[in-house]
């Protein structure tokens, strides 16, 4: 372990990003970075560790975030467990430079006990060893995660051992425009609806010319974005646990992707990179009747100054791949957990305050306009916190929290830091034009196969 946080240690110091991080204003500041680049610092904190727990003073747990977070919850956790103490730390919400952050004090450049993993990113840190392994808490307090968490738990486990304790997640549906519909006398689309349907509805929805055209869909260049509803007839593996990228389900929705790019009926890939588009902006803007998003849209639905917007809105689960898919709510996930750093000193400590987040947070995790990703939490009190202020009702997206058929956006398996990254270099060569679906698929088989063997073998 301590040799994969070495070499990740040095890739991050080879790509120059151990400078400050940017603050409001463009200063440079170390605010949720604490002793992230000083010996000095980070053995002063190791002594009065040292000093606190030969005193009987409370443990200090240092929790770092990038969501904008209910304070209250931490000091509710205080309150009943007098022996810790947890410490919060708000780090921006910006791309990679805040997982760069993260990584640099879980490998010892700074204390930090408790750190989020996100929609996949978190299996290369299981892969290297960032992670400590929690399945020994997880037997000794008795919890089903399965009753827990549902179809999210591969985004929390990583070659059978799990890392972390999923606390918020993406269920990503197709949201859309129900005046827009209203006006096309189009019904509202539901758990039945194919690919060719969604197409011909993105059709129907499509008017206008150039600055003043509305587009009847909208897909983002997330990396995998298009892959979900491949998902839905094609696993991401083979049976004997290689790369399945090459099947039907994958290489059909890559092509049908960007054939709604071609065909006009949604801003392009290369439109989207160019003129720096967004989903929440395309939807709530009116250039748009159907954008792909996840649940936090939520979040920008309530935001009516950046925002504004006055039609009502509906949401959907993914378009069934075709008719051999059972009718069911097809949905797209994905999760953020809660982990502790293998360098952590305070395991035992840290679990109990990221059992509290999950468990008991629930709800304030609603009221940022995140999806929390604790199942037994769920009921209409929880439902009209999240929506609260967004002018959704309930009835709207109660479907988001019923029993779902959840497909997932990205592999979660073996290899899957190679496979994800080889789809995003990939699958934009595609896109722009520059290879073929054949080739960019080919290679993304033959990287991922590789790191599989790798890893197989290394054994």
């Amino acid at each position: 372990m301590k040799k994969a946080l070495v070499i990740t240690l040095a890739c991050v110091m080879a790509a120059g990003v151990l400078g400050g991080c940017s603050g409001k204003g463009g200063e440079k500041t170390t605010e949720g970075v604490t002793g992230g680049n000083s010996e000095a610092t980070t053995e002063a904190g190791k002594e009065e560790k040292t000093e606190s727990a030969a005193s009987g003073e409370k443990t200090i747990i240092h929790y770092y975030d990038w969501v904008t977070m209910d304070t209250s919850i931490i000091d509710e956790f205080n309150e009943a467990n007098p022996d810790i103490e947890v410490q919060y730390h708000a780090i921006p919400d910006n791309g990679s430079d805040k997982l760069t952050q993260l990584d640099i004090l879980a490998m010892g450049g700074g204390e930090i006990d408790v750190m989020p993993g996100s929609d996949g990113e978190q299996m290369l840190r299981m892969k290297n060893g960032m992670y400590a392994p929690i399945d020994e808490f997880i037997e000794k307090d008795g919890i089903d995660m399965e009753k827990n968490f549902g179809g999210i738990l591969s985004y929390a486990s990583y070659d059978g051992v799990t890392y972390g304790y999923p606390i918020r997640s993406t269920i990503e549906g197709i949201w859309y425009n129900k005046d827009m519909f209203d006006a096309a006398g189009i019904g509202y689309p539901d758990g039945s609806w194919t690919w060719d349907e969604y197409k011909g509805i993105a059709e129907k929805l499509t008017s206008g010319e150039g600055d003043s055209k509305v587009y009847g869909t909208y897909t983002h260049t997330f990396n995998g974005q298009w892959a979900p509803i491949g998902n839905e007839i094609s696993p991401w593996y083979t049976e004997d646990g290689k790369c399945n990228i090459m099947a039907d389900g994958f290489r059909t929705s890559l092509e049908r992707r960007k054939e709604l790019d071609d065909l006009g009926y949604q801003l392009s890939f290369s439109q989207i990179i160019a003129t720096k588009a967004n989903q929440s902006s395309a939807f709530l803007g009116g250039k748009c009747a159907m954008v792909q998003a996840g649940s936090w849209i939520v979040q920008n639905i309530k935001d009516q100054e950046n925002y504004p917007h006055d039609f009502r809105i509906g949401v959907a689960p993914l378009p069934r791949f075709d008719d051999t898919v059972k009718t069911d709510d097809n949905f797209s996930v994905a999760a953020t957990i809660l982990a502790i750093p293998a360098t952590s000193e305070h395991k035992e400590e840290a679990w109990r305050f990221i059992r509290y987040m999950v468990e008991e947070g629930a709800e304030r995790v609603a009221g940022t306009g995140n999806y929390p990703s604790y199942k037994p939490a769920y009921n209409d009190s929880l439902i009209q916190t999240f929506i609260e202020g967004s002018g959704l009702e309930i009835d709207d997206v109660r479907v988001l929290f019923e029993d779902m058929t959840a497909v997932s956006q990205k592999p979660t398996g073996l290899g899957a830091a190679e496979y994800q990254q080889s789809m995003q270099e990939q699958t934009q060569l595609y896109f722009n034009g520059e290879k073929s679906a054949e080739d960019v698929l080919g290679q993304i088989e033959k990287i991922t196969n590789e790191a599989i063997e790798k890893e197989v073998s290394g054994k």
